[in-house]
């Protein structure tokens, strides 16, 4: 590959990157100034390697790779990097394997992880792609981001995983409101059954969820009566993370205590 084409292609990541939402082969031609036919040629070679996804047709987005990379790039001035310390302390406390979740264009995806010492334990693949609908972590950001709620509720089709994932709109729209008003997500059985998954909010300096902190383990580790205790874990580290980050936490309680 010579350097131009090398060049072309980190052109087509930091475009990219400054859409979220993706952006489509016709905008990516204009903006990097090529023809239509030598652009979708580099996009599928980016495709190939996971570099960038398709979205939709002729729409693409930052790929798993990308998105990886990036991660590793800012790590010390990332959100990633101060959550460490939180998510460390939250897998010794609960004994579980807890997640950092966080927003990629439509969809979220897991960029951290502490493993306990358990024999049996959920393993998620980090930059693995988490639905909105059928996943603690992706039923969470949607309740908190009124896009990817729209995204969800007006979706054709939704994916049923297994016979306990929800597909009814109206059911989902109740579900996203009870997570806004409780502050923390659970899915038993929607995406892997057995298991069960619960998160909670990291907010920043401007009242936005960006991220989640998530725990997955079979339904026995995570019984009704524990769980009470692993969400107030849950809740301690997201707080922590989100106090790092710059969030008023005392307004925004006050807020939501005006708005009730």
């Amino acid at each position: 590959m010579n350097s131009d084409r090398i060049d072309r292609a980190l052109s087509v990541l930091l475009n990219l990157s400054q859409h979220p939402d993706g952006r489509t082969l016709k905008h990516l031609s204009e903006d990097l100034g090529l023809p239509m036919s030598s652009a979708h040629d580099l996009l599928q070679a980016m495709v190939e390697i996971d570099a960038v996804r398709t979205i939709g047709p002729r729409n693409y987005a930052l790929g798993t790779k990308a998105i990886a990379l990036s991660l590793t790039i800012v790590d010390s001035i990332s959100l990633r990097n101060i959550a460490r310390q939180y998510l460390a302390a939250l897998s010794s406390a609960i004994s579980e394997n807890v997640y950092l979740g966080v927003r990629t264009g439509d969809t979220v995806s897991y960029v951290d992880r502490f493993e306990a010492s358990q024999v049996l334990s959920v393993v998620m693949q980090l930059g693995s792609e988490r639905p909105l609908h059928a996943s603690s972590v992706g039923k969470l950001m949607a309740a908190y981001n009124p896009d990817l709620e729209q995204k969800v509720l007006s979706a054709s089709t939704l994916h049923a995983y297994t016979p306990f994932t929800k597909t009814n709109r109206e059911e989902l729209r109740r579900e996203y409101a009870r997570i806004r008003e409780q502050g923390f997500s659970m899915s038993d059985g929607e995406s892997v059954e057995g298991i069960v998954g619960l998160s909670t909010p990291i907010w920043d300096h401007t009242g936005t969820a960006v991220a989640a902190v998530h725990v997955s383990a079979p339904r026995g580790r995570l019984a009704e009566d524990r769980r009470p205790f692993v969400i107030d874990q849950l809740r301690q580290a997201g707080n922590g993370i989100s106090t790092q980050l710059g969030a008023d936490l005392q307004d925004r309680g006050a807020r939501l205590s005006a708005e009730a």
